[in-house]
């Protein structure tokens, strides 16, 4: 029998969120997150911002359900590295026919979830089927705007590149 590798353990960490989406059965996905987890999610979006703690994040997970149908759920792409799991995936949004692109970067530390960035590609289907258009303004395809925001409220984010990472705040045009 082979042992999996530290990266093979954090995919299947991973993977479980979304097969649990596709159960029906999220908020047993609490079992994996660390307590000081953190959350980050564009503004636009109801669940929106940086959170941290577990708990929030159940309670979050109690409603993706109502949003994602993860019965359309499939993997574009997933990798792992030092404690990171990067997946782009193809999810579906409950009562339509659309289906969205997003990014979550997930990082893992001893089996637990410590952190999850989220990025959707074109999230307006998801917003229009969930009666929250007006919960913000979506950044159009090709376009700068982001939410007005100041340097105080904005929230900051992390991206990695070349083992550095750098945090950032977007605000203004």
């Amino acid at each position: 029998m082979s042992v999996q590798s530290e990266n093979e353990r954090n995919k299947a960490v991973v993977d479980a969120f979304y097969q649990l989406g596709v159960q029906g059965r999220l908020t047993d996905f609490a079992q994996y997150l660390d307590p000081d987890f953190t959350w980050s999610a564009p503004n636009y979006l109801p669940w929106g911002g940086t959170h941290t703690g577990a708990a929030l994040f159940r309670d979050v997970l109690s409603n993706l359900s109502d949003v994602f149908d993860f019965a359309r759920f499939s993997y574009i792409s997933v990798i792992a590295e030092d404690g990171r799991v990067d997946a782009v995936i193809n999810q579906g949004v409950m009562g339509t026919d659309a289906v969205i692109k997003i990014v979550d970067c997930w990082t893992l530390r001893n089996g637990k979830v410590t952190s999850i960035w989220v990025a959707y590609f074109e999230p307006q289907a998801l917003l229009d089927s969930d009666g929250r258009r007006g919960a913000g303004p979506v950044p159009s395809k090709g376009s700068c705007d982001v939410i007005a925001d100041t340097y105080q409220t904005a929230p900051t984010q992390f991206v990695e590149a070349n083992s550095i990472c750098f945090a950032y705040r977007r605000f203004g045009k």
